[in-house]
């Protein structure tokens, strides 16, 4: 049986190695939240993170609504966080699953244990076919630099190990 491109596609995904976070936002006492991987760096002056969103996500309309959002970037002890944002259950179960969230500069949901969490507004998006690309203004940045960031890859979690050198 041949693998259509399609399936190449997902196949060299599953192999391509990314920090895991949870994108959080919030919009009239409504909290979202969601795990993701397409997070990166846009721009460091000024700072900002583009973020990519399915848009029948629930966070994707707390985030179009609030104009504003948090990336999370979560420990490598810290895996339940991951699966609570991951599942189906109600937004306001999976704050309470999992982790310590407090409200951040913003009043956006941050993970007081995370590695390091961006506060950004949204400064602009563009929709391109399932998701939306949100470009983020970093306006805060909680930094707990001891810790180390949880990986996703191989359809499973990693922890970062130092480089025999």
């Amino acid at each position: 049986m041949t693998l259509t491109t399609e399936d190449r596609f997902k196949t060299g995904m599953q192999l391509l190695a990314a920090s895991t976070t949870i994108i959080t936002s919030e919009f009239e006492d409504s909290r979202a939240g969601m795990a993701a991987t397409a997070v990166c760096s846009l721009t460091a002056d000024p700072p900002a993170l583009l973020v990519c969103i399915n848009r029948t996500a629930r966070t994707y309309g707390v985030v179009i609504d609030s104009r504003k959002f948090a990336v999370n970037l979560i420990p490598d002890d810290m895996t339940e966080v991951v699966g609570a944002f991951s599942s189906k259950m109600d937004k306001e179960q999976q704050f309470q699953a999992a982790g310590t969230w407090i409200k951040g500069d913003l009043g956006l949901p941050v993970l007081k244990e995370s590695v390091v969490s961006f506060e950004c507004v949204v400064d602009n998006w563009a929709n391109t076919k399932t998701h939306a690309v949100f470009f983020g203004m970093v306006k805060e940045v909680h930094l707990n630099p001891e810790k180390s960031a949880l990986i996703y890859g191989r359809k499973g979690f990693h922890k970062l190990t130092p480089l025999e050198g």
